[in-house]
């Protein structure tokens, strides 16, 4: 019986045990599923990428980034195929403190906003895009390096005629699963050394429940996206990929099992879902924002 090898990064303890989880369930059920499941943890998604590529794994559970990345290196023909429910219409947030005046993207001409790390989707690569869109006839870039107003090394500024921009790159290779530069930006808007900044959906619901953040509030959404996918190469075996999909589906009738449920909310989800062409499509902005931002290169 084949055993599947997939690929997952290590961005936090917990990591161990989600796919410990994952790869027991496949284990324990792998007469009914056609096969058996084992995993190998990355440090950064660059390295994941080019292993799946090389066909040292089998399967690779991508952030938005790494699987545009894997799309571009096989000229469109990967596949994604199961994703959690929670990875659909993903947003970017612009937030600001409270009594700032900040009430839309217009209100940040001459002001000063922060990108979290270069490689994650949520909050650097869609807020630049966005950005660059709404301030079109203000765009005039220019990199330079600036101390890190947290501290930790250097970011870089883009300056625009309009506004500055400020790059935090906390934890770069983990295309911002960690959240840290998110929370950098939050931190440096509270201190004052921040007008607004951008950060992701699932960050703002955190800060929302846990409401540490009381006098920081959201002045503008971005259109939907998609976050992570199980992604594979073209040349799997399709029997197994059913066979890895449906194991996984199954576990949404688990959920009662204290153990599957654990992993769940480990890792943030309510269900598991097949990826269709609706979610394929809503990477589509992603794919551009990378493309105008020469991101679509796995480099390592």
């Amino acid at each position: 019986m084949k055993t599947l090898l997939l690929g997952a990064v290590a961005y936090d303890p917990k990591v161990v045990p989600i796919w410990d989880i994952i790869r027991d369930y496949a284990n324990e059920n792998a007469e009914a599923f056609g096969c058996k499941l084992d995993y190998v943890l990355f440090s950064n998604y660059e390295r994941q990428v080019d292993a799946l590529l090389k066909g040292h794994i089998d399967i690779a559970w991508n952030t938005n980034v790494a699987w545009i990345r894997t799309l571009y290196a096989t000229s469109g023909k990967a596949k994604a195929l199961i994703m959690r429910d929670t990875d659909v219409n993903f947003t970017t947030k612009f937030v600001c403190k409270k009594g700032s005046g900040i009430q839309n993207i217009a209100d940040l001409k001459g002001r000063k906003f922060g990108l979290g790390s270069m490689d994650s989707a949520q909050a650097a690569i869609m807020g630049l895009y966005y950005l660059q869109k709404e301030c079109a006839q203000d765009v005039v870039l220019q990199e330079f390096d600036s101390p890190d107003a947290c501290g930790r090394g250097k970011s870089n500024t883009l300056k625009y005629s309009s506004l500055s921009v400020v790059r935090h790159n906390s934890d770069v290779g983990k295309h911002g699963d960690t959240g840290r530069s998110e929370f950098d930006i939050l931190e440096q808007i509270k201190a004052g050394n921040l007008d607004a900044g951008s950060i992701g959906s699932s960050t703002w619901i955190r800060i929302l429940e846990e409401g540490s953040y009381p006098d920081i509030e959201s002045f503008w959404t971005s259109p939907g996206y998609c976050h992570c996918n199980f992604s594979v190469l073209l040349d799997f075996d399709t029997g197994l990929m059913e066979s890895f999909s449906q194991m996984l589906l199954s576990q949404n009738a688990k959920k009662d099992n204290p153990v599957i449920a654990k992993m769940m909310q480990m890792e943030g989800l309510n269900q598991w879902i097949k990826v269709g062409e609706s979610e394929l499509r809503a990477y589509d902005s992603i794919y551009k924002a990378m493309q105008e931002q020469n991101l679509l290169e796995n480099n390592l």
